[in-house]
């Protein structure tokens, strides 16, 4: 048999249930070779009784993945700012979406004119970076029609829509997000002087919603030049608001305004580039599409939006077929340990998923969700368990083509609408090693 190989080391629980079930002698198990990922030790049992067993050495293997096209759309959320981050590099994140021509309007040619005319964005509470720095923000008008590419329905991270070069709008300053209900951008005059008369006059570009598109596409929101964080904002109709205030003079002046509406919330999406040079993911922007955690100091990375995950491997499950015919898995547990000083100034997600991917990398289903246990006083203790009881029972009869690996990700709205980020210690890793539990009961 081959000699290279890993070594299941089996721990006898006190836990006999043999009197329960029936006994059985597996004859072939004891007279085998070492099976390549694991051995069989310590499963004798001299009063030939069933035994709850415990293996912890099963071999899993981790690698950092690239994917570059991540859905981004109609998840109302707007993702605006710029982030430097040690471990997964500089971040900038920027919305595109269509604002929608307000209904018909009286204004009288005679004793109204225009005031101003502000984006009105609403915080949803997230913020990734340094939130003690002002906000930079600048707001520029699309020059090109928002839509899908043909037969998709996502806008994706890589989506691209031209603008023009001088920003209509700006903003710098202090953002609370969870305390602020409103963030106010003062847009251009010029631009909301050319509204105000359209308006006013019922011109044909601002009456019918087709023309509307075609002289004013939408709008991008994107991080200025100071900007050290992004910040999250509501994408609905009633929270993206560009509003233009006018005054009607008469015996008593009124101030009046008209609300312009975000619309087509499939449309509104985020863009999201990443630059890595210097970190241990640059390889992955450089045509890498996979590194292998001994490559990345024994650690794996996932920040989906960014276009980085974490996939685990157990190449040598299927070999658990092999101790005998009276084999039954009861639970498998899995444990991944955030590695200390990688989160300083980043929220550790407050629960991840682990998907069912193939060969390619494509997921096919979501397994499961592992909340996070914290410990405050000893952060080196902070874990995600995972519970693979069915993964495992499955993967025992897959075949090549079906079998399937696990991907590591926040859950589905946190990977499309975050920065969220976690790095994860392998199986080699010394202080934050990952570890697989599985008990199984083996009838002798």
């Amino acid at each position: 048999m081959n000699n290279t190989m890993y070594h299941l080391i089996f721990r006898r629980l006190d836990m006999r249930i043999g009197r329960y079930l029936p006994v059985f002698l597996l004859v072939a198990i004891f007279s085998s070779c070492q099976k390549t990922g694991f051995t069989y030790n310590n499963i004798v049992d001299n009063n030939q009784q069933t035994e709850y067993l415990l293996a912890d050495t099963l071999t899993v293997t981790m690698k950092t993945i690239f994917q570059d096209s991540i859905p981004t759309s109609d998840n109302d959320v707007v993702l605006v700012g710029k982030r430097t981050d040690p471990q997964f590099g500089v971040t900038m994140a920027q919305s595109f979406f269509q604002i929608q021509q307000p209904a018909p309007v009286d204004i009288p040619l005679v004793g109204a004119d225009y005031d101003s005319m502000v984006l009105i964005m609403r915080p949803n509470g997230y913020i990734s970076g340094d939130s003690l720095q002002p906000a930079d923000l600048q707001v520029y008008r699309v020059t090109s029609t928002i839509q899908t590419a043909q037969n998709f329905y996502y806008l994706y991270n890589n989506s691209n829509f031209s603008t023009e070069n001088t920003p209509i709008g700006s903003f710098r300053g202090s953002v609370w997000p969870n305390t602020d209900p409103t963030v106010t951008v003062p847009m251009s005059d010029q631009l909301g002087r050319q509204l105000f008369i359209m308006l006013r006059d019922k011109s044909g570009d601002i009456t019918a919603n087709t023309n509307w598109l075609y002289f004013f596409p939408g709008l991008n929101v994107r991080g200025g030049p100071t900007s050290q964080s992004v910040l999250g904002f509501k994408a609905t109709d009633s929270s993206l608001v560009m509003r233009l205030y006018y005054h009607i003079s008469e015996l008593v002046t009124t101030v009046k305004y008209v609300d312009f509406n975000m619309q087509a919330p499939n449309l509104q999406f985020n863009r999201v580039t990443n630059n890595a040079a210097g970190t241990a993911l640059a390889p992955l922007q450089q045509g890498v599409l996979q590194l292998p955690s001994e490559s990345t100091n024994h650690q794996g990375y996932t920040q989906p939006i960014t276009g980085s995950a974490t996939r685990i491997d157990i190449p040598y499950l299927r070999n658990l077929n092999t101790i005998g015919q009276f084999f039954k898995v009861m639970k498998v547990y899995l444990y991944l340990k955030p590695v200390n000083g990688t989160y300083d100034n980043d929220r550790l997600p407050p629960r991840m998923a682990l998907n069912e991917v193939d060969a390619l990398n494509n997921v096919t289903d979501t397994l499961t969700y592992g909340l996070l246990t914290k410990d405050t006083q000893f952060p080196d203790n902070n874990a995600y368990t995972f519970d693979l009881t069915n993964y495992f029972i499955k993967e025992l009869t897959a075949t090549d083509f079906t079998s399937r690996g696990l991907l590591l990700t926040p859950s589905a709205t946190d990977a499309r609408t975050t920065l969220d980020r976690l790095v994860v210690g392998d199986q080699q890793n010394t202080k934050y090693r990952l570890k697989l539990q599985l008990y199984y009961l083996l009838y002798k």
